[in-house]
């Protein structure tokens, strides 16, 4: 059947021509009901009539009676102008067809039937006018071709003629039904539109959080589009446990109509094996954000729904950027007080080892992640030393400071997000690829601008990290930097504080304390007080700088004469007392003997040395500090007394 709507443009100008035509005829106070019942054509309106009277022809002679039709030889449809519409074909059959036309130019003129019985066909020829309703306007022409004349001129042709009319006018009344009611589906659709439009609009602003924004875009869409598949697209600075949004990846398998979006700013379209796709660029006044991307999987969308879907997303692209706003500003509030929190806690202790355990407890707390470590550098060794993990294992081991993620930190000497470690082109580290780590952010640690070590966290989920989590790390870092100056700053003081300037050696207040610590737990031990002989008359002759200069020299002398465990300290003047822990009097006699055999070899200019020794064990009574230095000075000045340049064992001690 051919298809009965009109040209574009004919069914809204049908339907204004007969309401006109109709307030013409019938006036204005008759009810609407009446007017589609007066329905009429015009003259305006012919042009636009062919198809509906080809159809309602086709209709007709399917109901044209068998007895009728066995005498008609050819039926003929013309239009208003007297172009053959349907059986031309036939006609040609039958001969020429100069005569018949002329029998229409006569029905085109007189618009009423015409019987011709004289023609050359083998049969007899009657046209019949199609006229309108009210207007009695030529609507078109019908022809017969009869075998027998008194067929011609019987009722059942013209009866047949007005079944043909009232079919074309029934295929006119479904144009105005099918009219109605796709405007009444347009107007429906229309209003949902604008619905779904309000609600989107009324809440989408109402929210101040991104995944309700995102929420909200994606709910409205798909009850305007509900068979729609709807995806939207964002960078990795947001995460979102919806599962419609997804990351924006610029790669070679990454989405070439949605990075297309982005890129441009704008919306794109494509044909794929899913369907027609869509793309919006979600826009803000700052920039772009993120892609929203619509598969049609049906049919391509109507473009009136575009162009709401673009609206919203219009919209949606500043509701998203205040709510992207929003957070930004509670981010930032939330990030200055893991600064104030991470500088209180890991400034609470001066020791370098509690900073760094502080730190990495705190970094793990702040970003959730899998794995943190942080590390020193040694310079001397040209190695990153491990100082402090969550993964006990790998605090100690150390790492080259010359490949590898840190040689390009130490390197590069700024911060370094690796968001999938897999498609890296830095050396992978083993450590990496043993605990499976797939996001890592690092940042170097300065103290006094210079490079002292990194600090790393790192996730096994890919694309885990965001720039906003970058860039704490990196206010962190300084942060931590200065603590661990702080940290190192107090070491330095306070070993500055334990030691002589001048010799290098322990103070005595040192001594004092650490002589009482290992009274505590070891089981003897014994003191040295060494003296220079005749130091006096050393400055007198040759001046206190040879004086110092003597002093040092033997100061290293017994420095490299002990054991790392044994603690030498300048006593006060020319005296040096070195305690030995868990060494009796005879063994220590030998260590002095060392010491004053080397003095008397090695110094220059050469002086010699005297030794007190004194010893105390877990059998005496409890021996104090000041007692044991008492006994160790008195058999100092035995020693003196015997001629010096000797050793004197505390009187009451067995020795050798």
């Amino acid at each position: 059947m051919t298809n009965r709507r009109l040209h574009p443009q004919s069914n809204a100008g049908l339907i204004a021509n007969y309401q006109q035509n109709w307030k013409r005829s019938f006036g204005a106070d008759r009810s609407p009901e009446h007017w589609l019942l007066q329905r009429d054509i015009t003259l305006h309106d012919l042009p636009y009539t062919h198809s509906l009277l080809q159809t309602a022809y086709i209709q007709w002679l399917l109901e044209i009676p068998s007895s009728i039709r066995k005498h008609l030889k050819c039926v003929l449809l013309y239009d208003y102008k007297g172009e053959c519409l349907e059986g031309l074909d036939k006609l040609n059959e039958l001969g020429t067809a100069t005569p018949i036309q002329e029998l229409v130019q006569r029905v085109l003129s007189k618009r009423k039937p015409v019987w011709d019985e004289e023609t050359e066909y083998a049969g007899k020829v009657a046209a019949f006018p199609i006229v309108s309703r009210y207007t009695k306007e030529l609507i078109g022409i019908v022809l017969f071709v009869c075998e027998e004349s008194d067929l011609l001129h019987s009722f059942a042709l013209e009866g047949w003629v007005y079944a043909l009319r009232t079919h074309f006018y029934r295929e006119f009344e479904h144009l105005f039904v099918e009219e109605m009611y796709h405007t009444h589906r347009m107007s429906e659709r229309e209003a949902e539109r604008r619905e779904v439009l309000y609600y989107v609009m009324r809440h989408i602003h109402d929210r101040i959080d991104v995944d309700s924004v995102l929420s909200q875009i994606i709910d409205g869409i798909q009850r305007l589009v509900p068979d729609t598949i709807v995806e939207v697209y964002l960078s990795q600075d947001h995460r979102s446990e919806n599962p419609n949004v997804k990351a924006l990846v610029f790669k070679s398998w990454g989405d070439p109509i949605v990075m297309e979006a982005f890129m441009k700013g704008e919306t794109c379209t494509a044909n794929s094996d899913s369907g027609f796709e869509v793309a919006f660029a979600l826009n803000g006044k700052q920039g772009s954000y993120g892609v929203l991307k619509l598969i049609f999987a049906q049919e391509q969308p109507e473009t009136s729904d575009l162009q709401v879907i673009e609206l919203i997303v219009e919209t949606a692209g500043t509701a998203f950027e205040n709510a992207r706003l929003h957070e930004h500003a509670n981010n930032v509030i939330q990030e200055l007080r893991l600064i104030n929190e991470l500088t209180k806690r890991i400034n609470q202790s001066l020791r370098l080892r509690d900073v760094f355990d502080d730190a990495m407890h705190e970094l793990l707390r702040v970003f959730h992640a899998d794995f943190c470590m942080l590390l020193q550098l040694n310079e001397d060794k040209s190695l990153f030393e491990v100082v402090s993990s969550n993964m006990a294992e790998y605090v100690g081991s150390s790492y080259s400071t010359q490949k590898g993620l840190f040689g390009y930190v130490l390197n590069l000497r700024e911060p370094v997000i690796i968001s999938d470690s897999e498609d890296h082109h830095i050396e992978r580290i083993q450590m990496i690829e043993d605990l499976g780590l797939r996001s890592i952010i690092a940042a170097p640690l300065f103290s006094g601008g210079e490079l002292v070590g990194i600090v790393a966290v790192a996730d096994k989920r890919p694309h885990f990290f965001t720039y906003d989590n970058f860039k704490l790390l990196q206010m962190l870092s300084a942060h931590l930097g200065l603590a661990i100056a702080n940290a190192t700053l107090h070491d330095r003081v306070k070993h500055l504080a334990n030691k002589d300037q001048l010799t290098g050696l322990y103070a005595r207040h040192y001594l004092d304390k650490q002589v009482n610590r290992q009274q505590q737990k070891d089981f003897c031990g014994s003191l040295i007080v060494v003296d220079i002989d005749y130091f006096k008359q050393v400055n007198d002759t040759f001046g206190h700088q040879i004086g110092d200069k003597i002093l040092i020299q033997v100061s290293d002398i017994i420095r490299s004469s002990i054991r790392e465990t044994d603690i030498a300290s300048r006593w006060g003047g020319e005296e040096i007392a070195v305690y030995l822990p868990q060494l009796n009097t005879a063994q220590t006699k030998k260590v002095a003997e060392r010491i004053r055999n080397r003095v008397e070899q090695e110094t220059d200019p050469k002086v010699t040395v005297s030794c007190g020794v004194a010893e105390w064990s877990w059998q005496d009574e409890k021996v104090s500090v000041e007692t044991l230095f008492y006994r160790a000075d008195m058999a100092l000045y035995e020693a003196k007394k015997k001629g010096r340049n000797v050793i004197q064992i505390a009187s009451g001690e067995e020795h050798v």
